[in-house]
């Protein structure tokens, strides 16, 4: 079991130029079963704030928005084990000392409750907690 940060579904979405074939296929992994995941479900509060941000910009260059809905859909059809933020999780985040963000403490503690160790991002500051091995999306598979 890895935990999925955020970035990865995002970088999918919008096709980023240097991760988003990448992050595609670790996607079409996880839909075949191939790769075990979990997230936090603050990971869908971030995916929602980010294509609200992408849609904006793509609506100043008057390109056609994303669709937000069928993007979360697509999301809740993958077969990730989604973890409840709870006031015991939010708690244990408050504990951390980690210098990273405020966030990632909740993801930090989303993996450490569920005795998850491995993070797939391209969050290099994730490297900063000497527990959480962070896989890059580069270097999947």
């Amino acid at each position: 079991m890895k935990y999925l940060d955020t970035n990865v579904i995002i970088y999918a979405v919008e096709n980023h130029p240097k991760y988003g074939t990448k992050c595609r296929r670790i996607l079409e992994d996880i839909e075949a079963e191939k790769l075990e995941v979990c997230c936090s479900i603050l990971v869908l509060v971030e995916v929602i704030s980010a294509l609200v941000k992408i849609n904006k910009i793509l609506k100043g260059r008057g390109a056609r928005e994303l669709n937000i809905r069928k993007n979360i859909d697509a999301v809740l059809s993958l077969p990730i084990r989604w973890i409840e933020v709870s006031p015991m999780l939010i708690r244990r985040a408050s504990e951390y000392e980690y210098p990273v963000s405020g966030v990632d403490y909740v993801h930090l503690a989303s993996m450490e409750l569920n005795g998850v160790e491995e993070v797939i991002s391209a969050d290099k500051e994730l490297d900063k907690v000497v527990w959480a091995k962070r896989i890059d999306p580069l270097k999947y598979g």
